[in-house]
């Protein structure tokens, strides 16, 4: 009997142009093809656009992703290796060598090539892999210095003679286009009619997230074709990019001989709304509404979660909280439903940390998480220098190989120092270790089911603040889905919370009867044993 093979789809472009062009549907409909015509199911699809893979950048994208996911004897179907890898041949070699080391079969099928255990050992196979890979490699290295010289001369010929050019089309948003015949820039009027309406939208007052819903409700069509509509942050990318006004900036040379669309003073004017604003944004003081910022998610969209502040009749004029899609709010997501806070918070604590939310606090690492930020920052703008430095030498700078060197002994402090942030965020926190000594400390003993002493606890806004900061060390994600009013908290790899309840990971958000809005129970009403909290298929679902 003939074994059924099943496989992972895999594709990738590298450069933001080629969205516009027919690659992806190319591999993906050429590898579902190879897989019917060959008795290959399909398990899943992967596909990296706009990512080079001649540094490995899609190992940290959907590469990376397929490789946790591949299981042994499954087979990774991609349209030719150098898809996986253009990295120098003996890296690439190694990368491949390494996956059929772990079961994994690699069919290129437009080279028709077959990798896997059975066969890497050979000498053919080995040779074809190698010379492939260099070959892609070598082709990539004449293909980058080309792309260099012909971007250099452009920006050249741009700042010296005002000269157009459909290179610098490339650096572009989708708005500029190449009209070949008059060999000029020309802008989609369509499209710079949004960009106008956008940025008049905001200097009148209105904020990004009114924008999008007006856009949205207009069904404005989104500048790159998003299925998703207008978001906050297209809005705030548009407002913020001065190729719009007519400046375009390539490694930080600026070209001015490109349409403008926009007057400088309206640009500028929002640049100076958008600083204001930003001054703003993220309160430091007050109450800490949002738990789960960052880490809050739709199940629907993906948009993430934010806390909605109401005023309920039903309880004379009280302050209500609730958690909502900001999806939602924006009219990309069809789920509007508002989960009650009080609710949500008091079962998500009392599942998770048996009515203890201090267990998830250990330290305030939030001054450990800005300096892993800030260093983490360094470290990209020191790998953008590097970059820059080696175009500078290839074009004969003889001072450009020290600060290289420079650079390179930096980025390797900055990486040191990065290493311990991390190794400290992990030993300071220690909270796996507390869950799971809330688990077991506290079992039946029913103070832990006082709901009166819960909710005094969630209301402090100093211990909200901690929690704000210390759940994303717990938590992947926190998943909401406001129609089935269910929210799943997805623990991090590695992480347990013991045995009491550790199944137990879908938490069901109870309509109550006795008011409009959802509160946690009644502080009154005597605490549950733990085998009633266990079966109460109403409040908590497995």
């Amino acid at each position: 009997m003939k074994t059924i093979r099943t496989a992972r789809i895999y594709g990738r472009f590298s450069s933001k142009p080629q969205e516009r062009g027919d690659s992806k549907r190319r591999q993906l409909e050429g590898a579902k093809a190879y897989a019917q015509k060959n008795g290959i199911t399909i398990k899943a699809e992967y596909f990296d656009e706009a990512v080079s893979g001649k540094a490995g950048a899609n190992l940290e994208r959907e590469f990376g992703r397929l490789l946790k996911e591949a299981e042994p004897g499954e087979v990774i179907l991609c349209e030719a290796l150098d898809r996986l890898s253009r990295q120098n041949p003996f890296i690439a070699g190694k990368l491949i060598y390494d996956l059929t080391q772990r079961g994994l079969t690699l069919i290129a099928w437009q080279e028709g090539k077959e990798i896997s255990p059975e066969n890497i050992d050979s000498l053919a196979t080995q040779f074809s892999v190698f010379t492939g890979a260099a070959v892609g490699h070598s082709e990539n290295v004449r293909k980058t210095k080309r792309l260099r010289d012909t971007t250099a001369n452009a920006i050249k010929e741009a700042q010296d003679q005002g000269k157009q050019s459909a290179t610098l089309v490339k650096y572009l948003p989708e708005c500029f286009v190449w009209n070949a015949a008059k060999a000029v820039i020309e802008v989609d009027q369509d499209k710079t009619d949004t960009i106008k309406r956008i940025f008049k939208m905001f200097l009148d007052g209105k904020g990004s997230t009114s924008i999008c819903k007006a856009l949205n409700e207009a069904k404005v069509p989104t500048l790159y074709k998003s299925k998703n509509g207008w978001r906050e942050v297209t809005i705030k990318d548009v407002l913020r990019n001065e190729s719009y006004a007519g400046s375009l900036n390539i490694k930080g040379h600026h070209v001015t001989c490109i349409p403008q669309i926009v007057p400088s003073d309206t640009f500028d004017k929002a640049q100076l709304l958008l600083q204001r604003y930003a001054k703003r944004s993220g309160k430091l003081t007050g109450r800490a509404n949002n738990l789960f910022p960052g880490i809050g998610v739709c199940k629907h969209c993906g948009c993430p979660i934010s806390v909605s502040v109401t005023q309920s009749r039903s309880t004379n004029g009280k302050t209500v909280y609730g958690y909502y899609c900001k999806g939602a709010k924006v009219n990309t997501c069809k789920h509007h439903n508002m989960l009650n806070a009080d609710t949500v918070e008091y079962l998500f604590f009392m599942v998770f940390f048996m009515g203890q939310p201090e267990a998830a606090i250990g330290i305030n690492t939030a001054e450990l998480r800005e300096k892993i930020e800030a260093t983490e920052a360094k470290i990209k703008r020191l790998t953008v220098s590097i970059t820059n430095l080696y175009d500078m030498a290839e074009e004969g700078d003889a001072e450009a190989k020290d600060r290289i060197a420079k650079r390179k002994e930096e980025k390797a402090d900055a990486e040191q120092e990065l290493m311990r942030l991390k190794g400290e965020t992990v030993e300071a926190a220690s909270v796996p270790e507390v869950v799971s000594k809330i688990r077991y400390e506290f079992s039946d003993d029913a103070r832990v089911y006082d709901a009166s002493q819960l909710k005094a606890k969630l209301a402090d806004n100093e211990t909200r603040i901690k929690l704000r900061n210390s759940l994303p060390v717990l938590f992947e994600k926190v998943i909401f889905d406001t129609t089935a009013r269910t929210v799943e908290g997805v623990l991090k790899p590695g992480i347990h919370t013991g045995t009491f309840l550790k199944d137990i990971t879908v938490i069901h958000i109870p309509r109550l009867a006795h008011t409009k809005h959802n509160t946690p129970p009644d502080a009154a009403k005597p605490s549950p044993p733990k085998s009633d909290l266990r079966s109460k298929a109403g409040t908590l679902k497995r």
